[in-house]
């Protein structure tokens, strides 16, 4: 796990250079340059290690291959390095390491861009063949590793983060108007190669792109290809309900083998929930593949339903699991939000991810060995763990057959006591979503900026879909947001976060399973339930309700986070589309308690902050 570099332009590139400077905590073992002319054109690549896998000189980058014809810069692992290192061992290859990043150079030397297909990991690298030259970018599957890049007419870089590019000359830090707006108003991106920053672009999960050296130059187009998509509109699988929890377990035991695959000691997050218990309850079982103890860490409250203590607990004494348990305070979100927000690269939409940011420094702060860290990221969008998937299903069910509509509803409302004001809003969103509209918060003002008639297009993504397929299809986009935090928030304080449930041979097994063996009679997730039923406690198996990786950040809004709103907002109220006098007067409602709490006001001061941070031309 690693930061990366390439650089096509008049620098020469440095270990010391501000671009890998700026990276240092993505790679804190050691640091690396290789530099090349190409017909003219200078070409550099850095890198920043965090050794994980081959902790000897032998695993430095940029690694070169076949007596120096190709150079890598790699972020990632590659979890079944092993299998392929031998079936290369058999068609002749040599190795000098015992890491993952040469068996990449070795398979792309027998198999070009269709190594791709072979490898199960998470990924970003850029390989440079200097015999053909070429250069040819990947990214993996879903997304988990991130590859940007800024293509003028004077340079062309990538990196693994944005800021890397502020540390290049002739890099303007601007935003994308559009996006900003739909990010203040309704917290959405629209999960494309584009993002808030404007000349950004980001090579998107699952593509590929090749540039031939000898016939382009930095400003020219390129265009990235798809080299992998999940299926989501596939036909489905002819299953019993028994052989899918069958299979559901092997793909799961196999994909957790392969991630404790690691030189270095592994821990797990651990919020209570379902998906990182069946993962703490899967290694428990699997526990003689490794020789250190289970250790999982957690972040707990002294107050509010964010707690999740009693099922954390459930779950250590039926493990017996070294524990490790943060209590992030207001104090604790105040004060790291800005860093927060700096190592994230983008205004961060709630405060989840500075919990999740906190609970990694606490990782580090207790100056544990545990390197590595895996988390149940991933669980609910291939299990339909989140509310709208009932509501997708129910809508499903009712075009295919209506008794069985009508089971499904009754048993949905058993469960959940749903309003039916609430099922018939549901069911009309979805069918005509013509008539739905989004309408922009009174806070916002989408005038002030782009002028007094200006009109921002909606964004792609819907908040229903009529179909579990539409919805695996949005929840998948949004998950890029999510897996960006997963990295930026880990990789801060020198951590390699693995995400199991991602393993793309479940994802696609568990998105070709018919929707009634994920969803069904108002439960979620069934397929895996059953599939960890003996890997966890009672009481965590029966949970019904989906908690998230939650922070009562509301809650703390009236006491422990007032003076924060109250002085940021005051500072942050002249942001482009705010209205700061409407602004005040919801948060003043709020805190005298006569409103809720607006998503709006943590946005707009997470956008002051970011626009500040990085002194982005407002």
């Amino acid at each position: 796990m690693c930061g990366i570099l390439l650089n096509i332009g008049d620098e020469i590139i440095g270990e010391d250079h501000p671009a890998l400077e700026l990276i240092a905590h993505r790679g804190p073992d050691g640091a690396g340059t290789a530099n090349f002319t190409v017909d003219g054109l200078n070409l550099g690549m850095g890198h920043r290690r965090l050794s994980i896998i081959d902790l000897s000189d032998a695993g430095r980058q940029p690694m070169s291959y076949a007596d120096g014809r190709y150079w890598i810069v790699f972020n990632g692992e590659i979890y079944n390095y092993i299998e392929i290192r031998a079936e290369l061992l058999a068609k002749g290859a040599s190795f000098i390491s015992s890491c993952d990043t040469e068996v990449i150079l070795a398979a792309y030397h027998e198999w070009g861009s269709e190594c791709l297909g072979r490898f199960n990991g998470m990924f970003a690298f850029v390989i440079f063949d200097s015999e053909k030259k070429t250069l040819f970018f990947a990214r993996d599957r879903f997304g988990v590793k991130p590859l940007y890049y800024v293509n003028n007419g004077q340079s062309f870089r990538a990196a693994s983060e944005i800021k890397q590019f502020l540390g290049m000359p002739g890099f303007s830090p601007e935003f994308a108007p559009e996006k900003l707006y739909h990010f203040l108003n309704s917290g959405d991106f629209e999960y494309d190669s584009g993002n808030i920053w404007k000349s950004v672009r980001e090579i998107e999960p699952g593509e590929m792109l090749k540039i031939e050296l000898g016939r382009w130059k930095p400003g020219d187009g390129i265009r990235p290809e798809k080299w992998y998509s999940p299926p989501f509109f596939e036909t489905k699988l002819d299953i019993s309900f028994e052989d899918a929890v069958s299979e559901f377990r092997r793909l799961l035991d196999d994909s957790v083998k392969l991630r404790l695959r690691s030189d270095v000691p592994l821990g797990f997050l651990l919020s209570g929930g379902l998906d990182s218990s069946t993962l703490v309850g899967l290694a428990h079982r699997l526990s003689a593949l490794r020789p250190e103890n289970l250790k999982t860490y957690s972040s707990c409250y002294d107050r509010g339903l964010a707690d999740e203590r009693e099922f954390i607990s459930e779950m250590l004494k039926f493990t017996g699991a070294e524990s490790c348990l943060h209590f992030p305070s207001p104090a604790d979100v105040a004060e790291s939000l800005r860093k927060v927000i700096w190592h994230n690269d983008l205004p961060v939409l709630h405060g989840s991810p500075a919990v999740h940011w906190l609970l990694y420094r606490k990782i580090k702060e207790e100056n544990d060995s545990r390197k590595v860290i895996v988390e149940g990221q991933g669980g609910d969008e291939i299990m339909c763990g989140y509310g709208d998937f009932h509501w997708a299903y129910l809508n499903e069910t009712m075009h295919e057959c209506i008794p069985s509509f009508v089971r499904q509803l009754r048993m949905f409302r058993k469960l959940h006591r749903e309003p039916w004001k609430i099922i018939l809003r549901k069911f009309m969103r979805i069918n005509f979503p013509s008539t739905v509209r989004y309408p922009a918060s009174p806070i916002l003002d989408a005038g002030a900026l782009l002028g007094p008639n200006a009109e921002i297009p909606p964004i792609a993504v819907r908040r229903e879909e009529p179909s579990v397929s539409a919805l695996h299809r949005n929840r998948f986009t949004i998950l890029r947001y999510i897996l960006h935090n997963v990295d930026r928030n880990s990789m801060a304080h020198s951590r390699e976060a693995r995400v199991p449930f991602l393993d793309y041979r479940l994802v696609e097994f568990c998105l070709r399973l018919p929707s009634g063996l994920k969803i069904s009679d108002g439960i979620t997730k069934r397929v895996l339930r059953s599939a960890s039923k003996e890997l966890i406690p009672q009481k965590i198996f029966n949970r019904r309700d989906k908690q998230g990786y939650s922070s009562p950040i509301s809650l703390w809004g009236r006491d422990g986070l007032k003076s924060f709103f109250t002085e940021n907002l005051a500072e942050f109220e002249r942001l482009p589309f705010v209205d700061a006098k409407e602004a005040r007067a919801s948060f003043r409602r709020y805190i005298d308690g006569n409103g809720f709490f607006d998503p709006v006001l943590w946005r707009i001061i997470s956008v002051g902050i970011w626009l500040r941070e990085f002194k982005i031309k407002v």
